[in-house]
This record gives structure tokens, C-alpha cells and sequence, in this order.
């Protein structure tokens, strides 16, 4: 119970991440009834505003509902902020961009996800574009949006499932987007929607996003081999480096710099391979799993378990636990770092976690 500066209770179920941007943590919550964004004040907990999202341009006829998971919910997507703008997606395929007063910028509706979970993919974007990885049963898609206005950019064609989300790289100079997917990781340019690269080494169910750092994209999901992928030259077609199959995540995301490489799993297993060889390094089993992925702080993990516990180490050669904080309340999101603060989504709470005065 120390050092939590405020809780605050969340009205709707959500697996979404907080965004922080300066005094401002976004979420998402949905139910039956409605798709919501919240957009609490990061002093106090305060809710500053709740938009509540209805009567979108082409939305369904009322009570029409996708079938999705009940852990999963509505609300499984993670909003994306540029400063200015704030987006959210949810498995109605229901899509919103607001001012960051909650006032309706543009909103469309992009169809209902046949997609047998539930649409989970997250957002992203740059300063200018909004991206969104709608992989379902059939037509799977990754499309641009201009974020001021909504107006479609790009559209690529996709192949396959997945519930995974993009991650945006600088590779050695040239931005890229990577998307996991059931069989594949693909690259594409994020200002025209080509495709860079395309790979295919993923199996299974994919939830998991890759993880990049030095040149190599790092991909990983039971069902198949994690993956290091050579990327650095782009003249030359990107190069499996080493391929491990060991305990490997289903839903929580790797992590990586340019020494190491972080697999979490669901059962409580943590494996730190070498980054440039796969060798297995260390070995870890908690008491809990994770569904939340892990965030690298210079040379500190920090990683929520499912009953709510922070679990701290470093990454390095060999495994040292710094601590454990629990916040008592089951956790399945990932926790956002905002310049002292950490802000961890409970199953019911909101909470802001920081040295008390």
C-alpha cells in the first residue's frame, strides 16, 4: 500500500493500456452498452472527461455486437496519442479520433471484425498518420489514416489472423512498420504502405508483437520458433539469424536491446536469450504468468503479473530480482511510464504509483 499517489475506479471492463501524455492518461472501457474513452488528469486521478462513442457513419444496426471473448471484451485495443490528437479502436470496429478535451475530431466504422476473439490489435502512429492492423478471418488489412482529418491514406492487403500489434522502428534511418501474423513478420513503408519484407516463421495463434533493437526484429509465439531476424542492411533481403524453441509467450511481447532478449510466458516462465546468437542465458519461473509484456528501462524490466505484481530485475546476463510490488487487484494490461510515475491498469482501478512525499 505505499507509494500508490492515487486509485481510481474504471466504470467499464478494458484489457487497454494507459497512454500518458504530460497531464493526461487516456484508456478505454466498453460493455453492451457502449464504447467509452476516459481521459483521467495524471496529479490527481481525476476523470476529465468520458467520450462515449455512438452513432458512428455506417456503424451496425443497434444491439448488433461482435462475438468475442469474455476476457477478452470490447475494449482490448490500446489508444495512441501525437500531442494533439488521441485515437481508439474497438472490436465493434468502431474507430474514434478526439482533441484532447474529448470533443469528436472524426470517427468512422471499419467494418465488424470476423475475427472468432475478438479484435485486440493496438494502435499507432506518427506525428501525421494513424495506422491500423485489421487482420481477421478474410480480408485482412493494414491501413493509414491522416490523424487531423481521418482521410485514408494507404491501404496494403493482408493474408492472415492474428490479435497481435505494430511496432514503428527506425532501422538504421528508414522508419518501418513490422506486423506479426499467424505464419508471417512483415515490413512495410509507413508512408506509402509498401511492402519492405516479408518472412515466414510464425505459427499458431499470434498475439504477440515483435520486439526490435540494433538491427535485428525479434519475434516470438508458442506454436512456433522465436526468431532473430538480420534487417540492419537494406539492400540485402533481410537473414534468419538463429531461430530457439523453447518455453515461448502466447500473449505478452518480447523485449530487447542489443545485448538481450526477454520471452515472458503465460505460465510464469522467463527466459533472457543472448541477442546476437540465441543462446539461452538464464532461466526464471515466478509464481505468476504474465499477460501484460515487459518494459525496458535502461537496464530494469518491470513486468505485472496477472495477480497484480510488479515484478523488477535487470536485464542482464544473470538474473537479479530488485523487488515486488503488489497492487492487490489482478493485472492484465501493460503499465505506462510517465517521467516518475507508473500508472498500472487493475482489473477495476487505475492506479498512479510514485515516491510519496
Amino acid at each position: 500500500d505505499k507509494n500508490i499517489l492515487w486509485k481510481t475506479p474504471i466504470d467499464k471492463h478494458g484489457m487497454s493500456s494507459p497512454v500518458v501524455w504530460e497531464k493526461r492518461v487516456f484508456l478505454t472501457g466498453a460493455d453492451d452498452e457502449s464504447r467509452d474513452v476516459y481521459c483521467f488528469n495524471t496529479e490527481n486521478g481525476k476523470l476529465l472527461w468520458k467520450h462515449v462513442v455512438s452513432k458512428l457513419p455506417d456503424s451496425p444496426a443497434d444491439g448488433e455486437l461482435p462475438r468475442v471473448l469474455d476476457e477478452t471484451g470490447y475494449a482490448a485495443p490500446t489508444t495512441v496519442t501525437n500531442g494533439s490528437l488521441v485515437a481508439a479502436i474497438f472490436a465493434t470496429g468502431e474507430l474514434v479520433c478526439l482533441n484532447l478535451k474529448g470533443e469528436r475530431i472524426w470517427a468512422k466504422n471499419l467494418g465488424m471484425p470476423n475475427n472468432h476473439y475478438g479484435h485486440a490489435s493496438s494502435l499507432i502512429c506518427d506525428s501525421e498518420l494513424l495506422f491500423v492492423q485489421y487482420d481477421q478471418k478474410e480480408n485482412s488489412k493494414l491501413l493509414a489514416f491522416k490523424m487531423a482529418t481521418g482521410k485514408p491514406v494507404w491501404q496494403a492487403d493482408r493474408d492472415e489472423m492474428s490479435w497481435s500489434s505494430p511496432i514503428l522502428i527506425d532501422n538504421k534511418g528508414r522508419a518501418e512498420l513490422v506486423l506479426t501474423d499467424s505464419k508471417f513478420v512483415a515490413s512495410y513503408n509507413p508512408k506509402t504502405g509498401q511492402r519492405f519484407w516479408r518472412i515466414e516463421c510464425l505459427g499458431g495463434e499470434v498475439a504477440t508483437s515483435s520486439a526490435y533493437a540494433d538491427g535485428i526484429v525479434f519475434v516470438a509465439n508458442e506454436g512456433a520458433a522465436a526468431t532473430a531476424i538480420d534487417i540492419s542492411d537494406h539492400d540485402k533481403e533481410p537473414q534468419i539469424l538463429w531461430q530457439w524453441d523453447g518455453d515461448l509467450p502466447d500473449t505478452s511481447s518480447p523485449v530487447a536491446n542489443d545485448k538481450y532478449l526477454l520471452l515472458p510466458t503465460a505460465f510464469g516462465v522467463m527466459s533472457c536469450l543472448d541477442a546476437k546468437r540465441g543462446d539461452v542465458l538464464w532461466e526464471h519461473e515466478f509464481n505468476q504468468g504474465f499477460s501484460s509484456s515487459p518494459i525496458l528501462v535502461n537496464d530494469r524490466v518491470y513486468i505485472i503479473d496477472l495477480s497484480g505484481n510488479m515484478q523488477t530485475f535487470k536485464l542482464d546476463k544473470e538474473f537479479t530480482l530488485l523487488g515486488e510490488s503488489d497492487i492487490r487487484e489482478h493485472a492484465y494490461a501493460t503499465p505506462a511510464f510517465g517521467g516518475d510515475r507508473v500508472y498500472i491498469r487493475g482489473l477495476t482501478h487505475l492506479f498512479c504509483v510514485g515516491e510519496s512525499p
